[in-house]
C-alpha cells in the first residue's frame, strides 16, 4: 500500500507513530508479565530451553504472543496513520503548528515562576482554611 500523501505531515506522522507505538509496546511487555504470571499453565513454560540473548527472557508461549501482538499492532497502526482520513487530520495539525508563535525561554520560564508563586498562595490559603475550620469544628461541634 502506497503512503497516503507521503511528502507531507512527516513530523506529525513519526510522532503519530513512535507515541502511540511506544504506548503500545510497553501494553504488549504488561501483556507478557500478566501471561506469565498463570504459573503451571502452559504459557509459561520454557519452548526452548534457555532464554533469548537479546531479550534475556525464555521462550514462552506467553513471549511469542505478546511479541506477535507488537507487531501486528504496529503494523496495524502503520496501516491507520496512512488512511486519508487520518493523513488528512495529521497534515493539517502540522500545518497549523507551524503557524503558531511560540514564547521564548525567558516568557516560559517568567511564566512558570508566577504560575508557582500563585500555586504556593492558594495552597496557603486553602490549608490556613483548613486548619481554621478544623480548630472551629473541634472545639464547637465535638
Amino acid at each position: 500500500m502506497a503512503k497516503y500523501k507521503q511528502d507531507q505531515g512527516t513530523y506529525a506522522r513519526t510522532s503519530g507513530i513512535v507515541m502511540l507505538g511506544g504506548l503500545g509496546v510497553f501494553g504488549c511487555y504488561t501483556l507478557y508479565y500478566f501471561l506469565l504470571s498463570f504459573r503451571g499453565t502452559f504459557l509459561a513454560n520454557d519452548l526452548a530451553g534457555g532464554p533469548v540473548p537479546i531479550l534475556g527472557a525464555p521462550v514462552t508461549p506467553a513471549l511469542l504472543i505478546a511479541v506477535a501482538a507488537a507487531i501486528g499492532l504496529l503494523l496495524w497502526l502503520r496501516r491507520t496513520l496512512d488512511k486519508p482520513k487520518v493523513a488528512d487530520l495529521l497534515i493539517e495539525s502540522e500545518t497549523e503548528m507551524r503557524k503558531c508563535t511560540w514564547p521564548t525561554w525567558d516568557e516560559t520560564f517568567t511564566s512558570s515562576i508566577v504560575v508557582v508563586i500563585v500555586m504556593v498562595f492558594f495552597m496557603a490559603l486553602l490549608a490556613g482554611i483548613d486548619i481554621g475550620l478544623n480548630k472551629v469544628m473541634v472545639r464547637w461541634v465535638f
